[in-house]
């Protein structure tokens, strides 16, 4: 293994440590107890890495969520909508409603109904054995 030096800030010493970075692995002498990475620049290239991770998993979520949305504008404008109040779940996942994907859920005080909330739109199920949902705008 390849052993690389450093300036010394304090007195202390620390015994040699291997480099956390996935593919480092230098053994480094630490100038702090806290220190992982042999060098800065290993250390900003390992937390980039983890934070390119996290914005996948969020635009992901941000994509289907703003599709879940869309779909809901699209249905409660639609004039079947409008006439009868309900939608099908089978409208709904034939438009790629993605029932998974929500901000947050409510339950609905007055008659005790679970609501799931995305952006400003809520689905609330109405009759369970057919399968009828209301569309709720906040």
């Amino acid at each position: 293994m390849k052993k690389i030096n450093q300036k010394r800030y304090s007195n202390r010493t620390y015994p040699p440590k291997l480099c956390k970075k996935p593919d480092c692995h230098l053994e480094f002498i630490p100038t702090d107890g806290r220190q992982i990475y042999c060098n800065a620049q290993h250390r900003i290239d390992t937390n980039n890495d983890k934070r390119k991770i996290i914005d996948e998993i969020e635009s992901d979520f941000n994509k289907k969520a703003k599709n879940n949305k869309k779909v809901l504008m699209k249905i409660e404008k639609s004039t079947p909508y409008i006439k009868s109040g309900t939608v099908n779940k089978s409208l709904l996942e034939y438009e790629s409603y993605d029932f998974s994907i929500y901000h947050r859920k409510r339950i609905e005080k007055n008659i005790g109904r679970e609501v799931l909330i995305c952006y400003d739109y809520g689905l609330m199920l109405l009759d369970a054995l057919n399968e009828n949902y209301k569309i709720i705008k906040f």
